[in-house]
Order: structure tokens, then C-alpha cells, then sequence
């Protein structure tokens, strides 16, 4: 059960998106130097996450364990949480943090990869959620399949205006002009490998299987940072949503908020949105998709940036809770 609180309609394109967008912008970027603003983003909620309840290898988990994004490899360019909340988190020891690759993206959250949904199902063997991931390769088999199928010359974005495009470095690319960009399939082969590493970390911190986990299909493309001076950027790039994040959804109970992606038109319906029917309607979710392109996808974030879900507490009752000693 959950209760959403937003900012505004976002179904419809209204005037009032110019200004959040400048909101937005004003509060991320208020800080001078690269470094402080892109730590600002790493310390952000995105970033931190708590799995569901779980048990792994004997020990349980009542009330989660925390998700921390991180960089694996420390370099000048690297973006890490900062010391004190990451002290002061494995400090906790109740959720025993989990860290994971969050470096490789743009933004650098967690939440751009994956999320939970609740299943409410405990039958044996079953962890009463599943884990959902980001899937370059599940997308390019969904590309390919309707490609086969005769509708390789179906182009994403074409209910999305062309100064909307132009701001967000966007074409409305037909499904075989993706299919034949190479260098497009590299970028999405390299996000590929960082979301694996995190899957094979997730299954083993978090005790899981491969039926506990659904791949959703969403492609990346390399970038550098944007909205910073030109004279800041590092040389680096970084992966951000190429078009907007399936992942990045708000779950109230069985009813899932969820970007609108502007996929192919097959027939009259986005070939994107009906894959994701066809992967979570099933478990008993109603997904309703939102247009969230200018509003937040141009400022690098999504519906989920703007929202605010009310959450019922854990059953177990967090201060009869005795952490292990340390060692």
C-alpha cells in the first residue's frame, strides 16, 4: 500500500514544466565546482535504496539490507558517496550495506538500473518481490523480433516534438537504423557488463535466483556530462537513458507509474509499453505510462525525480532489532 505525492500533472505537456525545469537545475547546480556537485549527486536518495526483507545463507535481513552506488575504481574521475554518510550508514550494521557499481551513469544512481516490485507472494522458494534490471540485450531482441516480423522502418520518438529532440540530442531513429549502428550496440554492451556485475553482486548479497529477476528493455548511449561548463568537463563519458528510464517507476502496491519510453508504433501501440505489460501484468500490476520526455528526461531524471511515495512501515518493529557485535 502506498499513497503518492507529485509535483503537478505530468500526462499532459504544460508551461509549467519550463519552470520546475529551472528549479530543478537551480538546486542541483548551485555548487561551483564539479566535484561538489557531482558529489551532491551521489549522496542523493537515487543512490541509497533498501532491498526488501530477505534472507541470505541463514541470515535474515527483516528489514533489508541498504544499497549503496559506488565506484569500483577509484580514479580522479571517480564519484563516490561521501565518507560521512557512508560511515555513518555501515555504522547502522542493522542493514548491512551492499555496494554496488553506480558509477558508469551519468547521474550515477542505482535507481536508473533497477528497482523492486512486491509480488505478496510466500509460497516456498519465493521472496514476495522481484527484482527488476535494465536490459540493453532484452531490448535489441525486441528490436530484432519486430524487425523480422516487417516493421524494421518504425521509428522511436515520433509522438515526441522536434525541438524536444533537439534539446535532449535525440533522432527519431527507425528500428533498423538502431539495429545497424555499431557503435550505438557497443555503448549498450559495455552498460550491459556494468549491469551484470551489480546482478551477480544482488544475487549473492541479497540471496537470489534468476526467476526472482525480470529484465526490462531500455538502451543507453554515452555522453559527457551535461550542464556543466564546457571548460569543466573531464573527457570522460558517462551512460545516461537513451530514451526515458522504464526503471525509474513509482510503485504504489500493484500500480506502476512508468515513463512513457515513445517507442516504436506497432500497430498502434508502443512495441515498449506492450513488453512491459506482457513482463509485469501477469504478477497482477496495472502499469500506467507517463510523459515525462521534456520535463525530466532533458534534465537528466524521470517522474520518479518528482515523486514522493508513502510507504507502509516493515511489519518488524526496527527497534527490537539487535545488531551483531562487531568484530
Amino acid at each position: 500500500m502506498a499513497e503518492l505525492n507529485h509535483q503537478g500533472d505530468q500526462t499532459q505537456r504544460r508551461p509549467i514544466r519550463r519552470a520546475v525545469k529551472l528549479v530543478k537545475s537551480k538546486c542541483i547546480h548551485s555548487n561551483t565546482s564539479i566535484g561538489q556537485a557531482w558529489q551532491g549527486y551521489t549522496d542523493s536518495i537515487g543512490n541509497l535504496m533498501v532491498s526488501p526483507p530477505v534472507k541470505v545463507e541463514g541470515k535474515e535481513y527483516p528489514l533489508g539490507r541498504i544499497l549503496i552506488g559506488s565506484c569500483f575504481y577509484p580514479s580522479k574521475e571517480g564519484r563516490d558517496m561521501s565518507k560521512a554518510l557512508r560511515d555513518f550508514l555501515y555504522a547502522q550494521r542493522v542493514q548491512a550495506p551492499v555496494e554496488l557499481l553506480s558509477d558508469w551513469l551519468m547521474v550515477g544512481h542505482m535507481d536508473e538500473f533497477m528497482c523492486f516490485i512486491p509480488t505478496q507472494d510466500k509460497s516456498e522458494g519465493e521472496k514476495g518481490f522481484r527484482l527488476l534490471l535494465a536490459s540493453p540485450s532484452s531490448c535489441y531482441r525486441l528490436f530484432e523480433e519486430k524487425q523480422k516480423e516487417g516493421y524494421g522502418d518504425m521509428a522511436l520518438f515520433e509522438e515526441v516534438w522536434e525541438d524536444q529532440l533537439l534539446s535532449n540530442g535525440r533522432e527519431a531513429n527507425t528500428i533498423n537504423q538502431l539495429l545497424a549502428d555499431e557503435n550505438m550496440r557497443k555503448q549498450n554492451d559495455y552498460g550491459e557488463k556494468c549491469i551484470n556485475l551489480n546482478r551477480d553482486i544482488l544475487k549473492k548479497e541479497l540471496g537470489l535466483v534468476e526467476r526472482d529477476i525480470i529484465d526490462i528493455p531500455q538502451l543507453f548511449c554515452l555522453e559527457q556530462l551535461t550542464n556543466v561548463p564546457s571548460s569543466e568537463q573531464t573527457g570522460k563519458f558517462f551512460e545516461r537513458p537513451y530514451f526515458p528510464d522504464l526503471l525509474q517507476m513509482i510503485v504504489m502496491g500493484k500500480n506502476l507509474g512508468i515513463p512513457k519510453p515513445f517507442g516504436p508504433q506497432i500497430k498502434g501501440t508502443c512495441c515498449l509499453e506492450e513488453k512491459i505489460y506482457q513482463l509485469l501484468e501477469p504478477l497482477g500490476f496495472k502499469c500506467t505510462f507517463i510523459d515525462d520526455f521534456d520535463c525530466y528526461l532533458t534534465e537528466i531524471g524521470d517522474f520518479c525525480a518528482c515523486a514522493n511515495i508513502r510507504q507502509v512501515p516493515f511489519a518488524f518493529k526496527w527497534w527490537r532489532m539487535v545488531p551483531e557485535p562487531q568484530a
